[in-house]
């Protein structure tokens, strides 16, 4: 005798029964190992002794293996129901693979400000066959986000939920206005989330703050569920995964970014892939002894291995697309741009203001009122306290800029941070220790040579950082392919001869990306008015002409909000 059934069971919904031989217990055994328990498991329950599982597949399985196995009619008609919707839905993986081979496509997006690169199209295409429920791995520049609001808006989503890092809110507004006519909206922890407008399309929070806001967002119909840099919830156990899984059960579209390799550790993957699509991926452990090498060791049960990881890509090649830059660069212009709005902290806002209510005393009390010679020395000072908010403003943007930094290392390459200050440089020294090198007014002429090489030829140094004065000319930077701004210079030429330092003849790369940190409500502010970091201004500024005149006016203009703000 040898039956399956329809038998629920507490965890289970079929069950497989046979007279005992060796060939037999061997197979299911077999199965039990390849997919794991509880998947399919033994039940041995007093004198109900049999095999139990849910899946349907095992049906036609065990078929193939034991044609002589009777089915009732019941579990006919199930299996028939559900293996046609999985052919349906291999047809439709099928179908999202080929998507993302093309380099081209008719697809276009309505309503966007600017024009999609091709392979951006692609992106979109492949979001709207997948439903929104997918994962966009482009390597960091490629345009992540851009790809995921351009299909917002294809799809016609009246309420969408970001989530992401703190440092990045911003930043996904100033994306959101760039590239969209939607309405987006900061969510911060003293937000009232009730009393948010309706007409909101795009509600922006990040990660930290995600749990303390769960039941209220949970209330509300998203369309759209976005995690930006969706390595932050790679841990099942982390609360704020936790959060973001529950709050995502209920909305028909989730769409993951991330710019890490996706099989650098299968062990990472799981949250994401169950998260996108519950049904297939429901079981931890399950997944972790067929992929991540799953065993008992003398401390506790490890998960960092990997195993079967050509069965694993093959599963989950339809839930993302990944392209590197060398595979778009030739659609890519040669410096792309990118802007990173950031929020001081409370304590470096606190301590800007107070610089900021000095200054506007001081510049009321002198201002006019002085013979030419005194109001020459006078002006140093003014001079010297305008720095003292440009440094406030660069120390209170570490933060963010370790986090960028961090993304961009973790993705395997190398990058480039300048400042016009020494202390954020060796701040920011002190938490990447040997990965990271310094080269500052203050570093010893016969020692700059060794800082250089050991950069562009040490891969355990993934981290140059310089000043704009000390580093900005003279050396090659060519082994990183991305530059951050912590603060902005006096002069156009010293941010180009920076930039320069990599986006220079040997530059392997062909295009680099520029990331320019700048603090809301700030000097910045005037900072990036005067010297607008764009390709087209950089290429009207020649050998530094224009840097005194470009002083005097960003000064001037930094001074006259200053008067007007406090």
């Amino acid at each position: 005798m040898m039956k399956i059934e329809l038998q629920k069971t507490r965890n289970h919904r079929f069950t497989f029964s046979y007279d005992y031989t060796p060939e037999r217990v061997e197979f299911c055994r077999s199965l039990k190992e390849s997919f794991g328990y509880p998947r399919f498991s033994y039940e041995n329950n007093g004198s109900l002794k049999y095999w139990v599982f849910s899946d349907s597949l095992f049906v036609p399985v065990i078929a193939e293996m034991f044609p002589e196995v009777e089915i009732t009619p019941q579990v006919e008609r199930i299996v028939s129901g559900e293996q046609g919707w999985a052919n349906e839905a291999k047809k439709k993986a099928e179908i999202i693979n080929e998507i993302k081979i093309k380099t081209d496509t008719d697809f276009h997006v309505k309503g966007l400000k600017k024009e999609l690169y091709n392979y951006q199209r692609v992106g979109v295409e492949f979001l709207a066959v997948s439903n929104g429920r997918a994962i966009i791995a482009d390597e960091m520049g490629v345009g992540k986000t851009a790809q995921a609001l351009a299909y917002i808006k294809h799809a016609g989503y009246k309420r969408t939920l970001v989530v992401c890092p703190a440092s990045v809110k911003f930043a996904w507004e100033t994306e959101v206005k760039k590239w969209t006519n939607l309405k987006a909206v900061i969510i911060d922890p003293k937000t009232d989330i009730t009393k948010i407008d309706s007409d909101v399309h795009i509600w922006v929070i990040n990660y930290d703050i995600l749990k303390k806001n769960y039941a209220q967002l949970s209330k509300i119909r998203f369309d759209c569920m976005i995690g930006d840099e969706a390595t932050y919830i790679k841990s099942t156990q982390a609360i704020r995964t936790k959060a973001f899984r529950q709050i995502s059960r209920n909305i028909p579209s989730v769409i993951l970014l991330s710019g890490t390799p996706l099989l650098s550790r299968p062990s990472e993957l799981f949250s994401l892939l169950n998260i996108i699509d519950q049904k297939t991926w429901d079981n931890w452990y399950t997944y972790a002894r067929r992929f991540c090498d799953m065993k008992q060791t003398r401390w506790g049960i490890d998960f960092s291995g990997a195993s079967n990881t050509e069965e694993l890509h093959s599963r989950i090649k339809r839930y993302f697309i990944r392209r590197e830059k060398k595979d778009v660069l030739k659609e890519l212009p040669a410096k792309i741009f990118i802007d990173v709005p950031v929020q001081l902290d409370k304590e470096s806002a606190r301590e800007y203001n107070v610089a900021a209510n000095d200054l506007a005393d001081y510049l009321r009390k002198y201002a006019g009122k002085q013979p030419p010679a005194i109001a020459k020395a006078l002006a140093a000072e003014k001079l010297t306290q305008l720095n003292v908010l440009r440094q406030i403003s660069a120390l209170g943007k570490v933060e963010t800029a370790h986090e960028l930094i961090s993304s961009v290392i973790e993705s395997g390459e190398k990058v480039i941070v300048f400042s016009s200050f020494v202390e954020p440089l060796e701040r920011l020294k002190a938490r990447f220790k040997g990965k990271a090198v310094i080269l500052t007014g203050q570093t010893p002429v016969s020692e700059r040579q060794g800082i250089v090489e050991a950069f562009q030829n040490d891969p355990n140094v993934q981290v140059f950082l310089g000043g704009y004065k000390s580093a900005g000319i003279g050396i090659t930077l060519t082994a990183a392919a991305n530059f951050i701004g912590l603060d902005y210079p006096w002069t156009n030429a010293d941010l180009s001869q920076a930039i320069d330092r990599l986006h220079r003849i040997g530059q392997e790369a062909n295009s680099v990306n520029i990331y320019q940190l700048s603090a809301i409500g700030t000097i910045d502010d005037d900072m990036k008015d005067i010297l607008d970091h764009k390709q087209d201004i950089f290429d009207q500024v020649i050998d530094g002409k224009l840097s005194e005149k470009t002083k005097e006016k960003a000064m001037d203009r930094a001074t006259q909000r200053i008067l007007k703000n406090y």
